[in-house]
């Protein structure tokens, strides 16, 4: 048995120093013709003369032809997943599954072991970088609903959990028993602040996800599966208002498309409130939580997650 997962696939990538959000450059692109970071135009770049421009005046100036702001780095990303994450190589000196034997235990490394699926064909889409289930229903608050034997289960969209970023806590407001509409269901503690979720319909709380609980990095390695929350029994009609698109619901190409809009929303309010242009759901690095206050945070939360029945 190999010690680390034979999916798990490394690569030399670039990143300036400089820019206030690491956005990842494959390593060979450095020597296209229009790249100017290797070049002695570097010096022409907007972000090198602003960061030039805060140096102290004793400092000696850069008369390289290489931009010292420019870093090389290996990172790391899994093979099979259909969305390319990529994490540099220096995190992985920390015991984690991807790099012992307890990979065997990943979802997307099961599905493939065993026979389910393809290497590189899981059953899932993407949409501007963000994992999208087309077997299941998805409500604006980021939640996805999946109908099981007239229960629902509901956990985050890839979204929805890359918004949260680290998960620290999980709290489940009711174990069992009768939610209301609107009433929380549960709150989720991160390093910038706490979240609460409230339920999409009115129901009966029959289980809670405990391996959730337990180990939270289900929520962002398996959304859709193994890193669902909350299983209800719906009130009597509430089912009905799955396939409502005025009810705030939507599945299949209407979810594609609602999520693409999302997707657009949260590159406006980047930019608005926190002044930073980003590439699709691929490219948006968790480094981005190292740059937003805790205040930044609540906007996004408030404005993609704790969304209200009306």
């Amino acid at each position: 048995m190999e010690k680390r997962c034979p999916f798990l696939k490394d690569q030399k990538m670039a990143f300036c120093k400089a820019f206030p959000v690491r956005k990842m450059l494959p390593y060979d692109r450095l020597y296209l013709e229009d790249n100017i970071c290797i070049k002695e135009q570097h010096r022409g770049c907007p972000v090198y003369r602003g960061k030039e421009a805060e140096r102290v005046s004793d400092h000696p100036s850069n008369n390289k032809k290489i931009c010292s702001y420019l870093e090389v780095e290996d990172v790391l990303f899994c093979g099979v997943y259909p969305v390319k994450k990529m994490i540099p190589s220096s995190a992985f000196k920390l015991e984690c599954p991807c790099t012992t034997k307890a990979y065997i235990d990943c979802p997307a490394y099961r599905q493939i072991a065993q026979g389910d699926v393809a290497a590189g064909k899981m059953a899932l889409a993407t949409v501007r970088g963000f994992l999208l289930d087309d077997t299941v229903y998805y409500h604006r608050g980021h939640l996805w609903l999946q109908p099981v034997n007239g229960k629902v289960r509901l956990g985050l969209d890839d979204l929805g959990q890359w918004l949260l970023g680290d998960i620290e806590k999980i709290t489940f407001s009711r174990r069992k028993g009768w939610v209301e509409r609107n009433q929380p269901l549960l709150r989720i503690s991160c390093s910038h602040g706490t979240a609460e979720i409230a339920s999409p319909f009115s129901g009966k709380v029959t289980e809670v996800n405990e391996g959730a609980r337990r180990n939270s990095s289900m929520i962002s390695t398996d959304p859709y599966g193994e890193g669902w929350l909350v299983e209800l029994l719906p009130a009597e009609g509430e089912l009905t208002r799955l396939g409502q698109q005025a009810e705030g619901f939507c599945s299949g190409p209407d979810a594609r498309q609602w999520l693409g809009k999302e997707v657009d929303r949260l590159h406006g309010v980047l930019e608005t409130e926190i002044g930073v242009t980003m590439s699709d759901g691929g490219q948006m690095i968790d480094t981005l939580r190292d740059v937003i206050t805790q205040k930044q945070w609540g906007i996004l939360i408030k404005t993609f997650l704790e969304r209200k029945e009306e």
